[in-house]
C-alpha cells in the first residue's frame, strides 16, 4: 500500500470537494442499523474510526452514546472532520498502521470503507493488527468494504471490466474476497468473525462523470438486491465484525 498516494488523493478531494460524504442517508441508516445489530454498542464505550476521512460515518455514531476518536492520514480531511464535529468526538492525524495510541485504549474499532484501500494481504494484516492492539480483550471491530462478488462493483471497479473507471479511486483500491478477509482477521488476532454481503448501500455522489449517468439505476438495483434471496452472496459491500482474542 502506497500511503503517500492515499494522503495525496484525500487531501486533493478535500481541497476540491470538501466533506468526503458520498453515501446517501439511506445507506448510512443501513450501515448504522447493522452496526447496532452486530456490535451491540453500549453508551460510554470508547470507539476509534481508523481511516475516518472527514468523519462522515464517525459523527453519525453519536446516536449510540460512544466516546469517539478518529484517525486519518490526511491532514486536510482531519481538519475538516474537526470543523464538522457534531459533539465531543476527536480527530487526529495518524497512520492507521501505527497510530501511537496506547494498547487496549478502545472497546470498538471501526474501519469505514478502509480495508479495501490496503491492496495486499500484508498491508491489510498490518492495519488489522494495529486495530487488535488498540482493542481491549474482547473488543469488537466493524468494517464495510466493496465485495469482489458484487456484479455492480465488478463492472465499475474491477480492471477486467469493459467499463472500469479509475476516476474517484486511489491506486491502492481493490475489491475484497470474503474468505481471504476472514483468514486475515484470524491471523491478526481476531475470532468470532462474521462477514455478510449487504445491499442498500446507495450513493449520492460519485466522481466519475460516466458513472453518474448510471447512478440512479445503480441505486435502484441496490434496493432490489436487498429484497432478493441473493443479498448475502452478491451484496455490494461486505460488512465484517469480529472480536479480539
Amino acid at each position: 500500500m502506497d500511503i503517500e498516494k492515499e494522503r495525496e488523493f484525500f487531501d486533493k478531494f478535500e481541497a476540491e470537494h470538501g466533506d468526503y460524504d458520498v453515501l446517501d442517508e439511506r445507506a448510512y441508516r443501513r450501515l448504522l442499523d447493522l452496526f447496532k445489530e452486530m456490535i451491540e454498542p453500549r453508551p460510554g464505550e470508547r470507539c476509534a474510526d481508523l481511516g475516518c476521512g472527514t468523519g462522515a460515518f464517525t459523527r453519525r455514531l453519536h446516536e449510540f452514546g460512544l466516546d469517539l476518536t478518529g484517525f486519518d492520514i490526511s491532514p486536510l480531511q482531519v481538519g475538516r472532520a474537526n470543523r464538522e464535529a457534531k459533539g465531543t468526538e476527536r480527530y487526529e492525524v495518524g497512520d492507521i498502521r501505527a497510530t501511537g495510541a496506547p494498547a487496549g485504549s478502545f472497546d470498538i474499532i471501526v474501519y469505514s470503507g478502509v480495508l479495501h484501500h490496503c491492496d495486499t494481504r500484508t498491508s491489510r494484516i498490518e492495519v488489522l493488527t494495529e486495530g487488535a492492539r488498540l482493542l481491549r480483550p474482547g473488543g469488537r471491530i466493524y468494517a464495510y468494504d466493496p465485495s469482489v462478488q458484487s456484479p455492480s462493483m465488478f463492472l465499475y471497479r474491477d480492471p477486467r471490466s469493459p467499463i472500469h473507471s479509475t476516476k474517484g479511486k486511489t491506486a491502492n483500491e481493490v475489491l475484497l474476497h470474503r474468505r481471504e478477509l476472514e483468514a486475515e482477521l484470524r491471523e491478526s488476532g481476531f475470532d468470532r468473525v462474521a462477514i455478510r454481503g449487504v445491499s442498500g448501500i446507495t450513493f449520492r455522489y460519485v466522481d466519475s462523470p460516466v458513472a453518474r449517468l448510471f447512478l440512479g439505476a445503480y441505486n435502484a438495483y441496490e434496493h432490489l438486491l436487498r429484497l432478493s434471496p441473493f443479498e448475502n452472496r452478491l451484496g455490494t459491500f461486505l460488512v465484517t465484525t469480529a472480536k479480539r482474542r
